[in-house]
Order: structure tokens, then sequence, then C-alpha cells
């Protein structure tokens, strides 16, 4: 007997923004290690280890929340001499979201929960990682973690 509130039957998109899919948000309170590194969330990671080891990586990883680190890591996003080379920005996130999935079961089973629906990253302001305000916005995030995902079912 199927259960009536099977989320599978619902298909409409999942926001991981502020719902109980959160768990997938690069500001959920999931701590990772990466190359030796451990760091409070993955947006600590994302906006730290994409610097060159020094003062400036330092002062995003001691960051209290993952949206003080997000304002922090924007302080040197065009700083080429502070950046690593040849830095990829979807590899980078896709590689970070991987190990926050192998770290954290809760995260492959909030994913699992998911079913086949989309998962979009709503935000008015981003039009990469996210849907952008008028929901044009690529949602790179949101395919990062359907196609991950589609690795593990």
């Amino acid at each position: 007997m199927e259960n009536s509130n099977n989320q599978s039957e619902d298909s409409s998109p999942i926001s991981f923004v502020g719902t109980g899919f959160h768990d997938l948000s690069p500001f959920s309170a999931h701590e990772i290690t990466v190359d030796g590194i451990t760091c409070k969330t993955l947006e600590h990671a994302y906006q730290a280890l994409r610097l060159k080891s020094g003062p400036e990586r330092d002062e995003v990883l001691a960051a209290r929340s993952p949206i003080e680190a997000w304002h922090r890591g924007q302080k040197y996003k065009h700083n080429s001499d502070l950046q690593i080379p040849d830095h990829d920005k979807y590899m980078f996130m896709e590689r970070l979201c991987r190990i926050k999935l192998q770290q954290h079961d809760d995260v492959k089973q909030v994913l699992l929960d998911s079913k086949e629906r989309e998962l979009v990253k709503v935000s008015t302001t981003d039009y990469y990682w996210g849907t952008g305000a008028d929901g044009t916005g690529e949602n790179q995030l949101g395919k990062i973690w359907m196609k991950l995902r589609d690795e593990i079912q």
C-alpha cells in the first residue's frame, strides 16, 4: 500500500533553500574536510579553497557563518594573485558537493528522498548557481545535486 503523502507523487521542483531539503544548501551546518582542511560548511570550503593558501584563505575559513564566509570570499573573488590558477568553479563545486555527500549520510538520505524531482536553488540574485529573480538562471547547483542523485540511485 502506497502512502498518500509519498513525495514521489509530487513532481513539482524542490527548492533546497529554506526548506526541509536545506541539507543540500552550501549554507547547511555540515562540516566537510577537503584535502585535510576542515571547513565549517560547504560555503566556507568553496569561498576559501579557491584561494591560494595565506591570510585571506584563513580569514574566510574563520568566518562564523556561511554568509560571512561568502562576504569575505567576495572581497577576493576578482584578485587573480590570490586565486588558484585555472580554477573551474563548476568542477570545484561538484567536487565539494560530492565530498559533502560522502561525509554525511543525512545529506545522502535527503538527496534520495527528493526522488526524481527537479532540485532548484531559488535565488533572486544568483543567475549561475541559482534560478535568478525571473527564473532564467542556470541553476547549476541544482543540476550538480541531480547528477549526484542519479549516480547513487
